[in-house]
């Protein structure tokens, strides 16, 4: 990941889909590998300090595997960020037409925040040519 000096910044508020395009372009180029990212941003849409890449991920995950990582993000958002959400961003080499595994990540994503109660501001889809937009913003209010 490279950070240049065109990066919106720590104050930045993302509250758009245009301000995580801009977000998410500026920090994740072309993609490299199959692996997920989390953005945990503020209740005020201020993004977090803190970035979570997840490496490795499973062609076809579990149920259990999708409510254990959103369980889990959905704790250190209560910590640092209470009210706030998150912005997933699923990176797999290809072009934008998404495929079995974009589907069942995103499904899955948005079906675990459901039942865990961890609001999700979208989920994007990072191919070698940008991104797109998977499922848009989901409010369970924690």
């Amino acid at each position: 990941m490279t950070i240049s000096s065109s990066t919106p910044g720590p104050d930045t508020i993302i509250s758009t889909d245009a301000d995580a395009r801009e977000l998410l372009s500026a920090l994740l180029g072309p993609a490299l590998r199959r692996q997920l990212w989390a953005f945990l941003l503020a209740s005020n849409g201020s993004r977090l300090p803190i970035v979570i890449p997840i490496d490795g991920i499973p062609v076809s995950p579990s149920e259990d595997e999708l409510r254990s990582i959103v369980a889990s993000l959905g704790q250190v958002l209560d910590e640092y960020g209470p009210g706030g959400s998150i912005l997933f961003a699923l990176e797999r080499p290809g072009d934008e037409t998404p495929h079995g595994f974009d589907e069942l990540w995103a499904d899955g994503l948005h079906s675990a925040a459901h039942d865990e109660a961890v609001e999700v501001f979208a989920i994007y889809l990072v191919h070698d040519d940008g991104l797109r937009m998977m499922k848009a913003r989901l409010s369970a209010p924690r």
